[in-house]
């Protein structure tokens, strides 16, 4: 039997699981969205041993800047909770010794 993953490749309410830990992998970078027609900025971070690309909004940007500093390369290996709050995505970053990728 063969199971596939259809979670995606984005991080969302429908490809994540509350409580579910993520490391960011990359630094933001600011991306023309071409179907929104605006800049967004992504970041690739690994949940459950998938990368997956993260588009932070104003308010998790923000928490991101004030836990780990305002140079996103900074933020690499750093962890932070995905949190289901009445049906929309929210994060908390964990202030932690820094995960090293190999």
């Amino acid at each position: 039997m063969a199971i596939l993953d259809f979670s995606g490749d984005y991080v969302k309410v429908e490809s994540t699981k509350d409580g579910d830990i993520a490391v960011i992998v990359s630094e933001c970078k600011e991306e023309y969205n071409e179907s929104l027609k605006k800049n967004i900025k992504n970041m690739q971070v690994e949940i459950d041993g998938k990368e997956k690309t993260y588009s932070p909004n104003n308010v998790a940007g923000q928490a991101l800047q004030n836990a780990f500093g305002l140079d996103t390369k900074d933020w690499i290996g750093q962890k932070f909770e995905i949190m289901h709050i009445q049906g929309k995505l929210a994060i908390r970053p964990l202030k932690a010794e820094k995960v090293k990728r190999s």
